[in-house]
């Protein structure tokens, strides 16, 4: 969007202000310019008269009126004395020494008073005002006889301002003209500063307020994947800037919601991952009591009853994780920590891990260490880490070949439990390892890990964790942690 002048980070009163500042300032100076440059053309110009051409030729006239003498006043020397005096420029009128008017091309009495003509004699007074440039001066020159007597006067009257050359009536339109230039040359430079600031300051408001307009536009249609960049310290900045927040929340919020729906769903397809191994015993132990019925000793039909109670209860377990898909993101995993008797908890998945071996006709090595130096109580959740287990086992059954081989091991430590879990499958691409537990992370077989990142998850929350390498002589292992010290994992309490 271009780069913020220093104008532009001013508040709008501020901008306004200085604007205002600005034209006044330029139309002042430029209206200085043009007065001294007018001046100074006015002056240099053969179009033109300077403001004293007429006052420069009252001295010839003067001279003249004294080589007529007393001459003067005969109204016949009117021809020789307008020889010399300009008709345009000057007017004159002859008067005897007591001021009455003999002749001339100046009408009406110079002097009201008859003692005003000695007083004005050689000197020069303004008689009237001028509207414009310049001012109408009189110069009285004085008649004398041969012997010096006073006899009458010559009142010569002229404009001090600047004239034209041209024909009659022509100075009167340059006067004009001048005055309406000059006079109206700051209100023009005003309006001409007032236009093009205005339409400067019109840009600096437009570009925030387009911007605005583009950004309601894109949320409009839901694309928030885009940054308001206008900033200045001003009322608009700080719109702007209110106006990115919001879509910057906004953004996190649908953000938010996004993830939230997705997690649900992975949760609901974890979920139906998990029920397959419990649904997969209880129907292949539902069939065997079937086949058996009536001939299987008592003792080994509890134990199948047993292992299907179970799994019913994993099933009831996983149904309530359905509920709580519907509100809260997959990583909830509520703990129902309690204190668990491992070896009974070892047994029931030995028994369950056997059964599932034994449909692949694959060898199961199960052995179980106790490395306690007392029996100290051991808390966890057993239906969470039997998930962890059975999803292991169950990704590790689908890669080890008929008749193969699978161990298990179960170490029961002071804080913790441990598991290591391995196979004589194919084992991992190296290059996968390190992303296995990444939810939907597309491996070299195409698995996408769901049940591996799920296990993670309940690892984590149990305070432990989960780890996969390579056996040197061929085949997969999975190794998990969960700590068995903590009332409450997820508390330390």
């Amino acid at each position: 969007m271009g780069k913020i002048g220093f104008i532009e980070r001013l508040s709008i009163k501020k901008q306004l202000i200085s604007t205002f500042i600005l034209i006044m300032l330029l139309s002042l100076v430029l209206t200085a310019v043009t007065y001294i440059v007018g001046f100074w053309w006015l002056t240099s110009s053969s179009w033109f008269n300077p403001a004293n051409h007429y006052e420069q030729k009252i001295p010839a006239i003067a001279a003249y009126s004294r080589t007529l003498g007393e001459a003067v006043l005969d109204p016949a020397s009117r021809p020789k004395l307008e020889e010399k005096i300009p008709g345009e420029g000057i007017k004159y009128q002859v008067m005897d020494a007591g001021g009455k008017a003999l002749y001339g091309t100046l009408t009406g009495p110079v002097f009201k008073q008859k003692g005003d003509l000695v007083q004005r004699l050689n000197t020069s007074f303004s008689r009237q005002p001028s509207i414009g440039f310049g001012g109408v001066i009189t110069k009285i020159v004085p008649v004398t006889s041969s012997s010096g007597e006073l006899r009458g006067a010559i009142a010569l009257e002229y404009k001090l301002e600047v004239t034209s050359n041209g024909g009659p009536g022509s100075a009167d339109i340059l006067k004009f003209a001048l005055n309406i230039c000059f006079l109206a040359a700051p209100f023009i430079y005003i309006a001409l500063f007032t236009y093009i600031f205005a339409a400067r300051f019109g840009r600096r408001i437009s570009r925030p307020v387009h911007e605005l307009i583009d950004a309601s536009e894109r949320i409009r249609r839901q694309d928030l994947d885009f940054t308001i960049t206008y900033k200045a310290a001003n009322e608009l900045g700080l719109l702007t800037d209110s106006f990115e927040k919001m879509r910057a929340a906004l953004k996190d919020s649908l953000l938010r919601e996004w993830k939230l729906e997705q997690e649900r769903r992975d949760m609901m397809e974890a979920i139906a991952h998990d029920l397959r191994t419990p649904m997969t015993i209880i129907q292949g132990n539902v069939e065997m009591l079937t086949d058996t019925a009536g001939v299987i000793p008592r003792d080994k039909l509890e134990d199948r009853l047993r292992v299907v109670e179970g799994n019913i209860q994993r099933v009831n377990r996983l149904i309530q994780d359905i509920q709580v898909a519907s509100e809260k993101d997959m990583e909830y995993f509520p703990l129902y920590v309690k204190e668990t008797d491992v070896a009974e908890f070892a047994g029931a998945k030995e028994r369950e891990i056997r059964y599932l071996c034994a449909g692949k006709q694959i060898r199961l090595e199960y052995t179980v260490t106790d490395e306690r130096p007392e029996p100290y109580p051991v808390y966890m959740d057993v239906q969470r880490v039997g998930q962890v287990l059975d999803n292991v086992i169950t990704n590790s059954l689908r890669y080890v070949p008929e008749k193969g081989s699978l161990s298990v091991s179960l170490t029961i430590r002071e804080k913790d439990i441990r598991y290591e879990i391995c196979d004589t499958g194919p084992g991992f691409n190296e290059a996968d390892i390190p992303n296995l537990f990444r939810k939907f992370y597309k491996g070299d077989k195409g698995q996408t890990g769901l049940g591996l990142y799920t296990a993670r998850v309940i690892c984590d929350k149990h305070g432990g964790g989960i780890q996969a390498s390579n056996r040197p002589e061929g085949g997969a292992c999975i190794t998990f942690t969960v700590r068995t010290d903590m009332h409450n994992p997820e508390t330390g309490q």
